[in-house]
């Protein structure tokens, strides 16, 4: 087992209930590696950490995602079976699969559509890469009608076997690219959700990836989604506030409430009402998700109005396009939070944006801050302060009553924070104390 994040000490112990004799390797050794390992070692496998040198004398090698391929290239040199945890854990799953790929937006359609089985009174459980690792719950050995999994590129990289029912590819955008190398292999990696499907499966694609003829490739039928979607092809499209399903058995259509939806939002929405009809829901069922959906925190949350001004969390923002979907949803005057640890995107589009956005002042922060000034100091007034806490206390000083202070890194948390939940967090506890200050 080569790397110990959850979903990697998740496999090692599924390994060990069955019978199999593991030995889990990790680069790093820290509190909670150490805290994994022992836990680990209860089930009899042997851990060893902060190792620079992966073992090559074993049979087989589950990884856990993100590993650099570089990394594994040894095993695959010497012939020696590389699979992912997602592989290893779908092979027990008996209930259809839906899987749901994309750049951004997956934990939201995941989570919705799982709510609307569970809705429409079906067993259903949304599991994969926004929480449970897939073979934790696979030893829970709960009954479910429907399993929904988030599944990254990375984790597409190492199937061989994985087979949804219906897979979802939501959108593609830069991303993740020091690990891929090119867009051409980031796409590669995503167009993987279908290779295995068969005549009995669907794969749904957002109308956008037309351009993308590798992900249009499966044995099972293909559907699209999208506002304004061509009349020529299947699927579910919307347009004047009707929804109207094209394609199978029998069109329907229904009309919807939208006006205090964000364009990417009602194109998540679609993406689950069209999922939920080909997975038998019907239309009526599967179209009240549009007035009773899940909205995750830290995606364009509005954490609270202070002195007039009002903040906005939206750390989930790990990209450029994330952060352009942001920028285009909020009207008014913005100050806008954006940096950390950057992923070597182009920016250009990012910079249209922002050249479109009411933006009074975009103040740049943590490790790539300077990258950021670069980009935008041409058309924008632009500040630069080292840490995030340090570009807030200026936004909250600068913003003046009526406009918006939006956390939208357009980056990755790690060089301040563990996550973009930690980053998102002590935002909302920095404009909560910013209230308690100002009552």
């Amino acid at each position: 087992m080569v790397g110990l994040g959850l979903s990697g000490a998740a496999a090692a112990a599924f390994l060990a209930r069955r019978g199999h004799s593991v030995l889990a390797v990790d680069q790093a050794d820290t509190p909670a590696l150490r805290g994994r390992a022992a836990e680990l070692a209860d089930l009899g496998v042997e851990v060893r950490l902060g190792i620079p040198e992966l073992p090559t004398e074993v049979d087989q090698v589950v990884t856990s995602p993100g590993v650099p391929p570089e990394r594994l290239e040894v095993y695959r040199e010497r012939k020696i079976p590389v699979l992912g945890e997602l592989e290893i854990g779908c092979r027990e799953i008996r209930a259809p699969i839906v899987a749901v790929t994309g750049t951004n937006g997956k934990s939201t359609v995941v989570t919705n559509i799982a709510k609307g089985l569970a809705d429409a009174g079906k067993r259903a459980v949304a599991i994969g890469n926004l929480g449970t690792p897939i073979t934790e719950w696979v030893d829970r050995e709960e009954a479910a009608d429907c399993v929904v999994l988030e599944v990254s590129s990375y984790q597409l990289e190492t199937i061989v076997e994985f087979r949804p029912h219906v897979g979802v590819v939501l959108n593609i955008a830069p991303d993740h690219l020091s690990h891929h190398g090119t867009m051409e292999a980031y796409v590669t990696a995503k167009s993987r959700i279908s290779m295995n499907q068969s005549i009995d499966d669907v794969l749904l694609l957002h109308r956008d990836l037309s351009e993308h003829q590798a992900l249009q490739k499966t044995r099972g039928r293909l559907y699209w989604y999208g506002q304004g979607l061509p009349p020529s092809r299947d699927g579910l499209s919307l347009a004047g506030g009707v929804l109207r399903w094209h394609g199978g058995e029998a069109d329907w259509s229904r009309e919807i409430k939208t006006e205090t939806l964000l364009t990417h939002e009602i194109d998540n929405l679609l993406a689950c009402v069209a999922t939920l009809h080909l997975l038998g829901v019907s239309a009526d069922s599967a179209v009240r998700l549009f007035r009773d959906w899940i909205r995750l925190p830290h995606r364009i949350e509005r954490v609270a109005e202070v002195g007039g001004v009002t903040y906005i969390n939206d750390s989930k923002a790990t990209n450029a396009h994330a952060a352009i979907a942001a920028l285009r949803a909020i009207p008014g005057g913005l100050v806008w939070l954006v940096g950390g640890e950057g992923k070597g995107e182009d920016l250009s589009d990012l910079v249209v944006a922002a050249r479109g956005a009411s933006i009074s002042s975009v103040i740049c922060f943590g490790r790539d801050r300077e990258v950021f000034r670069a980009a935008f100091s041409e058309d924008l007034k632009v500040e630069v302060r080292d840490t995030l806490r340090e570009a807030f206390d200026l936004a909250a000083a600068v913003a003046r009553p009526g406009e918006t202070v939006l956390l939208s890194p357009a980056c990755a948390s790690f060089d301040e924070f563990n996550s973009f939940e930690d980053r998102g967090d002590q935002f909302r506890g920095w404009v909560a104390a910013l209230q308690e200050a100002r009552s």
